[in-house]
């Protein structure tokens, strides 16, 4: 899979991950995405949030960075797509090219991003490319490492297969429960059987696959999960439930295929017949609808002109994958998303709304209505207003009205009257803001990037009605601090903010 080319139902989780024996007529297999496209474009991230919905059966998603190595620094478009994942319970893994050490293997050494070829010029940088990634994206549920362009021969005392335990170890030992994949892209040598977690045993084309025959040991082995084949250039959906059935029989865990061609690769995007192969791969002739989505909720906001409406839920159970969704406003559909989020702008204010939502699974089956979600959009006006901060020598009081829902209230204060340490706000607004308010817990910038310690023990949050917010915190220290409130949803930018407030000390609160 290299790059060089260019670029719930808890019993049937648990079923998922019971070894499956040889031979079994009707192996309960998962799919595992090669994604070599970018979540920082609109289409990009709606693949990746729509494979956040395809559980149980799709095990494995690999985020590739923009150059085939970690994606600094840090991009919030590869965070946002790590965590939607993770949340999902898929095992979100991310690149890290080995280019086989660097050794000759009759065709060319491969080099290190600074020239090198030798092997511990190799391994030094697969070292720092695991790092880099945990550093900046293991808080956003980074679950393993995948390893490209491995090699697949024990070597002289089983050398390279020991090298490829040193990586094993080196992440392990920072990250105890980090998933590893290799990819070798043929089958391995067994001396490799506990290196990783998962090996590529098979990446090429159609023609190739339906001769390719997996070696007896990985054929009778315990552990199907073990092994992933990827297979290109599959055109039809026939041709696909071809090379599953064969995927089987030759016990691969995880398979994924794809019509895409070699040209000049084919893990840039979903598979046309991805649904189709969702359920093949699952072995069930599935006719059980998905459970009805819970946890629907809104956030609005609204302007001098309009409103809108983003509303979310619960990804529910499914016994093959959920697919897609069905969105009801006023008891008329809507609208399809393949998204557990779904956005409605343009709206009246102070108009009343019924949503409710249906989940259709990857067989086409459609669950029954959510429970409706009734709300008002809000009147026209400002998103945040009324923000007003006092400063007192003990204590600092902050109030704000929102006037639209959010799912995170915010206020940012710079303390120590230094605007050059702290977290920046974006330009226009303050930098050197050293403490945060989120909802009902304060924190303190440890940095660098945004990096933030829980203040333990204090409870600012003091007063919530009617949409209005009031905090108090301890002081100490400087006789004036900089304040800026702000309402915040995930994946529902921009932020909204409110004036920038200076609070002079006064004698009391």
């Amino acid at each position: 899979m290299s790059r060089k080319l260019a670029l719930t139902s808890t019993l049937i989780m648990v079923a998922l991950f019971l070894p499956v024996p040889a031979g079994a007529a009707e192996m309960r297999q998962q799919t595992a995405i090669p994604a070599y496209w970018g979540p920082d474009t609109p289409d990009g991230m709606e693949i990746f949030n729509r494979l956040a919905q395809n559980r149980p059966t799709n095990g494995i998603t690999v985020l590739n960075g923009s150059r085939s190595m970690p994606e600094l620094p840090f991009n919030p478009a590869w965070a946002t797509a790590i965590g939607k994942l993770a949340g999902s319970g898929t095992k979100t893994l991310v690149y890290v090219d080995t280019g086989y050490l660097g050794v000759d293997f009759g065709h060319g050494s491969h080099r290190t991003r600074a020239g090198g070829t030798s092997i511990p010029e190799w391994l030094e940088q697969i070292r720092r490319d695991v790092d880099d990634w945990y550093d900046a994206y293991g808080a956003s549920g980074l679950g393993g490492i995948f390893l490209d362009q491995t090699i697949l021969i024990c070597g002289p005392g089983d050398e390279y297969a020991k090298l490829y335990a040193e990586i094993r170890d080196h992440i392990r030992a920072k990250h105890p429960g980090a998933y590893i994949v290799i990819n070798p892209g043929a089958p391995a040598e067994r001396c490799y059987e506990n290196v990783a977690d998962t090996m590529v045993s098979f990446e090429g084309d159609f023609d190739t696959y339906m001769a390719h025959t997996s070696p007896d040991w990985q054929r009778d082995h315990s552990e199907p999960r073990k092994f992933w084949h990827l297979v290109h250039n599959v055109p039809t959906v026939d041709d696909m439930k071809a090379v599953v059935t064969r995927s089987k029989s030759n016990n691969a865990g995880f398979v994924y295929t794809t019509e895409r061609r070699m040209d000049p690769y084919p893990w840039g995007g979903l598979a046309s017949y991805w649904d189709a192969q969702l359920v093949a791969a699952s072995g069930i002739a599935d006719t059980t609808p998905p459970h009805p989505p819970v946890g629907l909720s809104a956030t609005t906001r609204s302007d001098q002109v309009a409103s809108r409406v983003r509303l979310s839920w619960q990804t529910p159970a499914d016994d093959v994958a959920v697919a897609g969704y069905e969105v009801y406003a006023n008891r008329v559909k809507i609208a399809e998303t393949y998204n557990n989020t779904y956005q409605l702008t343009g709206l009246p204010h102070g108009k009343p709304y019924e949503f409710a939502i249906k989940a259709r699974d990857a067989a086409g089956n459609l669950s029954a209505e959510s429970a409706p979600l009734m709300i008002t959009t809000p009147s026209a006006g400002p998103p945040l207003s009324d923000a007003a901060a006092c400063l007192s020598a003990d204590v600092a009081e902050y109030r704000v009205s929102f006037g639209a829902l959010f799912g995170h209230h915010r206020v940012f204060v710079d303390s120590d009257d230094n605007p050059s340490t702290g977290w920046h706000l974006p330009p226009g607004l303050p930098a050197g803001i050293d403490l945060l308010i989120e909802n009902s817990f304060l924190y303190r910038y440890t940095g660098p990037g945004w990096a933030w310690e829980r203040v333990a023990d204090v409870r600012p949050l003091v007063e919530e009605f009617g949409g209005t917010f009031v905090w108090r915190v301890p002081v100490a220290g400087p006789a004036r601090q900089t304040v800026v409130f702000s309402g915040f949803t995930a994946e529902d930018p921009p932020d909204e903010y409110s004036p920038v407030i200076t609070a002079e000390r006064v004698a009391s609160c």
